[in-house]
């Protein structure tokens, strides 16, 4: 019987124990994505979570930066219950336009939208999509409904210059294109559209409160200016970036808070019982998601 040299029995055990560390160390694998898969992105006109559980969420009493909120059994009536839709530490609506998208194509949806999201932060979900597998060779198309939150307080943070037009659209279109440039580095074939938001002031007023059927009652705002200038940024950043950009604001004109049509309206006011059904204030109705779906859906061949 032979035995085997001392070291040769260590070198076996020094093999088998790194490959041991390796099996434990090496990161399990994306999971493959589906093939013709649609992934979406966007701030809270595309997440839509419902409002209570939003802020329920992210409150000192809330599990903020989580999902895990709540049971079908928590007594707890602002905890979102198990199986609302999440993203990443991200709630979404499950009437939001992304899954209309799906059920209206019968595509398949990855939707990584979050609320507050700006053009900036998200490029690290994109980063985190594409981790994750859902961006990938097959991918059919990537839709980018993404920009008002850089004229806000989300945007300041990140150092944006909101009183400088100029630099707001020359920081908006370098985003756009590293968005684009990182996507075409896994899905080259994909389509990418940027999604513009829908019209939400009637030009002249922005309409808080509909609680009298067809009579909306508003505040006096530069409603052209500010839409012009947000879709008007967006659609530079689709130029510099070489995408499509879809001007959802010229598609639902008519539809916006302050529209006599209680029934049509595509964005509710903050204090509102007359407009269709909708998961946030002064944020798209579910008809209004409905609109995106199709206008969205439209830009990529459906």
């Amino acid at each position: 019987m032979s035995i085997t040299p001392p070291v040769r029995r260590h070198t076996a055990v020094l093999a088998t124990v790194l490959l041991l560390l390796a099996l434990v160390t090496t990161p399990a694998p994306a999971r493959a994505g589906q093939a013709g898969n649609v992934v979406t992105f966007g701030d809270s006109y595309t997440a839509s979570p419902d409002q209570l559980f939003n802020h329920y969420r992210n409150s000192s009493t809330g599990s903020a930066g989580t999902v895990s909120s709540g049971s079908s059994g928590s007594s707890n009536p602002l905890a979102a219950p198990d199986g609302y839709p999440s993203r990443l530490g991200c709630l979404q609506a499950p009437t939001n336009w992304p899954r209309q998208l799906a059920a209206q194509t019968g595509l398949p949806v990855d939707d990584w939208s979050c609320t507050a999201e700006t053009s900036q932060s998200v490029l690290s979900r994109i980063d985190a999509a594409i981790g994750h597998g859902d961006i990938h060779a097959s991918t059919r198309a990537v839709i980018l409904m993404i920009g008002g939150n850089d004229f806000g307080p989300f945007g300041m943070r990140e150092g944006a210059d909101v009183f400088n037009y100029d630099a707001m659209v020359a920081r908006y279109s370098d985003n756009m294109r590293a968005a684009a440039a990182r996507i075409r580095s896994v899905a080259p074939t994909a389509q990418l559209v940027i999604a513009g938001y829908p019209q939400i002031t009637d030009g002249q007023a922005l309409c808080f409160f509909n609680v009298i059927p067809t009579v909306p009652l508003g505040v006096p705002v530069p409603g052209h200016a500010a839409e012009n200038a947000l879709a008007g940024m967006q659609a530079a950043g689709a130029a510099a970036a070489g995408v499509r950009f879809v001007d959802n604001r010229a598609l639902t004109s008519g539809h916006s808070t302050c529209s006599r049509n209680d029934s049509r309206r595509y964005v509710a006011g903050i204090v509102d019982t007359t407009s269709p059904a909708y998961p946030m204030s002064l944020h798209p109705t579910d008809l209004g998601h409905q609109a995106l779906a199709r206008n969205n859906a439209a830009a990529i061949g459906f």
